[in-house]
């Protein structure tokens, strides 16, 4: 007989754990608060445009089992395949390659010749000054006060809402290019070099957005998604094996909610844990859909716009770019994203809408009077802020919940690890394939199923 599994969360990786166990043949029902599936991966059709709710997403992946399961899933060919065409807008108009550092000869002479003599000062300095352990220290000493001036330290503060001194430098690694001391040099010099190739193609929904990736997982588990229930209660059952979701017995919980949300439901949670959970940081995006003509449509996948004199967003993705059907014909679409601190979230209304589009045109970018659409969605959970306290806080969380028979913590806010949708189905690829054999024999000792037996790595 299969088991019972409860899924917490309609998510990426919520539904596409619920898609592989459902195959293996046990019972899963996904518990979603929302009134529709996809978490951060939803999107909607605002007058005839298509709008992803929460930013620019692409498929891409380093994953050959994702790589695998989307080329199955888009077997019909309703897929768009792109070279990526990414851009910095270092001023009004004027358009620099991305990464910053590997196109340096790019920029205006003055601003050239600073970033240049400071990624040489820091480059000589560094043999001699330990890494910082704060973000905005590690700017400076990674590479130099220019291109810290220039670019780095206006656009994480505009991303972060935060003092970047407050933030930790162990996220970095695969998230901030690393361009070499010689791709600058030459960079420096007019030979722009190519930088951060790892998404150089990428693929894009034919039809329905971001959206239509989950909507086909989902597919086969249909009857066995509750939307509009949200958890409110996973506790222990009197029996001490199984466990019971808002009263209903499941042998195996899944959950992808929120550390600082799960003080509130996981009854009997560790009191440190508890603790940490609820300091955890985090920062949402607004986003605003646009709807413009095709003639204010430049070439690009998507820009970023460091500086607060281009408003207040941080990025902006040409959607309409993505897909043809994302806008009608003879029209475009800019999706523009502004992150913010959950406790002052911007307008997502019509105030909103008029700032953002009033500082793309301070930057060059449109003319506020010509857009004919325009939509604004708030999403208060969606960046991992890394404080300075991070790893001890997230380590004490995970070290309760991984202890927990039978409850397994996953997904980027369930384990608050950084994960793009792509590694979000990764995810789940892996920790099915660590419980199915514990499933297939009924059950046993599952305590390591995320993160594997100590001395090995979970993945």
């Amino acid at each position: 007989m299969g088991a019972r599994i409860a899924i917490a969360g309609g998510g990426p990786t919520g539904l596409m754990m619920g898609r592989l166990l459902a195959k293996d043949g046990h019972t899963v029902e996904v518990f979603e608060a929302a009134h529709e599936i996809g978490g951060l991966c939803r999107s909607m059709d605002v007058d005839g445009y298509t709008m992803d709710l929460a930013g620019g997403h692409i498929m891409f992946t380093r994953d050959q089992r994702v790589s695998d399961f989307w080329d199955e899933l888009y077997a019909d060919g309703e897929v768009c395949t792109h070279e990526r065409q990414t851009r910095i807008l270092h001023q009004p108009n004027h358009f620099v390659s991305y990464p910053f550092e590997n196109a340096l000869g790019e920029l205006p002479l003055e601003h050239n010749l600073d970033c240049t003599e400071g990624t040489i000062r820091a480059r000589l300095e560094r043999d001699r000054i330990p890494e910082p352990d704060n973000f905005a220290d590690w700017i400076r000493w990674k590479m130099g006060d220019g291109v810290a001036k220039h670019f780095m330290e206006p656009y994480n503060r505009k991303i972060w809402k935060a003092d970047l001194r407050e933030m930790n430098t162990k996220w970095i690694a695969g998230r901030v290019p690393d361009a070499p001391f010689e791709d600058v040099l030459r960079a420096s010099l007019g030979d722009t070099t190519e930088g951060y190739t790892h998404q150089s193609v990428f693929r894009y929904p034919l039809r329905g957005g971001f959206a239509d990736i989950h909507d086909r997982i989902a597919e086969p588990i249909r009857d066995s998604i509750r939307l509009n229930h949200r958890v409110e209660a996973i506790e222990r059952a009197p029996d001490g094996r199984t466990w019971l979701v808002d009263g209903q017995p499941f042998d195996h919980v899944i959950s992808t909610v929120p550390l600082q949300h799960l003080p509130k439901i996981l009854v009997g949670m560790d009191a440190a844990a508890a603790d940490a959970a609820r300091r955890m940081q985090f920062r949402g995006v607004a986003c605003y859909l646009l709807g413009i003509e095709e003639d204010l449509v430049e070439p690009y996948s998507w820009v970023y716009l460091p500086h607060d004199s281009m408003g207040p967003t941080n990025r902006i993705t040409y959607l309409s770019n993505y897909s043809p059907e994302n806008a009608p014909t003879g029209k475009g679409s800019i999706l523009a994203e502004v992150t913010y601190n959950p406790d002052t979230p911007p307008s997502a209304g019509a105030d909103g809408q008029r700032l953002v589009a009033e500082g793309l045109q301070s930057a060059g970018l449109l003319e506020a009077d010509r857009v004919q659409v325009s939509h604004g969605v708030l999403n208060p959970v969606s960046y991992i802020l890394y404080d300075l306290d991070f790893e001890a806080k997230r380590n004490t969380i995970l070290d309760h919940l991984d202890g927990l028979e039978g409850f397994h913590a996953i997904g980027r806010f369930g384990r608050y690890e950084y994960h793009n949708s792509d590694q979000c189905l990764a995810r789940a690829f892996g920790l099915h394939e660590r419980l199915a054999p514990i499933l297939e024999a009924g059950g046993g000792d599952d305590r390591y199923a995320v993160e594997g037996p100590p001395g090995e790595t979970g993945r």
